[in-house]
């Protein structure tokens, strides 16, 4: 019994080290410790309330930073697929429809989504001034029983 758990041992600790050392010459390495989330700028966010405003007025233009499967899937409606995973494949897609001065909302789905964000950065960086992220976006909005829509067509 003694040999077998000093056996286990072995293996056990044979896996560890294999491990940290494949994770040490990875190019997509983990970090052992995960750094700290950016604290969010208020400024930079939406209340559900003010998005739905500014929907209903139309004057911004709302844009779901998910995967298309998830936009097709349920999006707000009237929103606009612009996964920032694949932004480059689809921002000439709405790039005609946005100007500089053109409120945009950007959400995803989730407290901890960061996709949103990312996208809102994406856009800022492109010139676009007032561009601002509806927090858990996806599920705000439809459990406040507010309009949306399937398929993939805003």
């Amino acid at each position: 019994m003694k040999r077998a758990i000093q056996q286990a041992t072995l293996i056990v600790m044979a896996g560890i080290a294999l491990g940290l050392a494949a994770n040490a010459v990875s190019p997509k390495r983990i970090p052992y410790i995960t750094p700290p989330k950016p604290a969010v700028v208020d400024q930079n966010l939406i209340t559900l309330e003010a998005a739905k405003e500014l929907w209903g007025t139309g004057a911004g233009f709302f844009l779901d930073a998910r995967a298309p499967a998830d936009y097709a899937a349920g999006h707000i409606a009237l929103a606009f697929s612009l996964p920032v995973e694949a932004f480059d494949e689809h921002y000439n897609n709405v790039a005609p429809m946005l100007a500089p001065d053109t409120p945009v909302v950007a959400y995803c789905d989730g407290v901890e989504c960061e996709l949103s964000h990312r996208l809102a950065d994406r856009l800022r960086g492109l010139g676009y001034k007032d561009v601002r992220v509806l927090v858990n976006g996806w599920t705000a909005w439809r459990t406040a029983g507010y309009q949306t829509n399937t398929g993939t067509q805003p």
